[in-house]
């Protein structure tokens, strides 16, 4: 049996679209039905939701705060602190 023209086909849908927009949506459904095995069980909306699943998969590093290793922030603020209290110490020593 031989397969109907695009022409044809586009004028038995009946469709307001012009021919180019009417074509461009055809073959756009047919890499889509491609892609995707249509007479499975999962639907579309399945494969979008797994992959935006997998789009904003989130992996938590628990050996960093704010970008930092943990042991480099608790050397950071070791420092700081102990150089605050130092200057602080000698600066009330010196008054007295």
């Amino acid at each position: 049996m031989m397969e109907k023209s695009a022409n044809k086909r586009w004028k038995e849908s009946g469709t307001t679209l012009s021919f180019k927009e009417w074509i461009d949506r055809e073959n756009k459904k047919k890499e889509v039905s491609n892609f995707v095995n249509l007479d499975s069980s999962e639907t579309p909306t399945d494969y979008v939701d797994s992959y935006r699943d997998e789009l904003y998969k989130t992996n938590v590093d628990n050996t960093k705060i704010l970008g930092l290793d943990k042991g480099v922030l608790a050397l950071s603020t070791l420092l700081v602190v102990g150089s605050l209290t130092y200057y602080l110490f000698n600066k009330f020593k010196n008054k007295k």
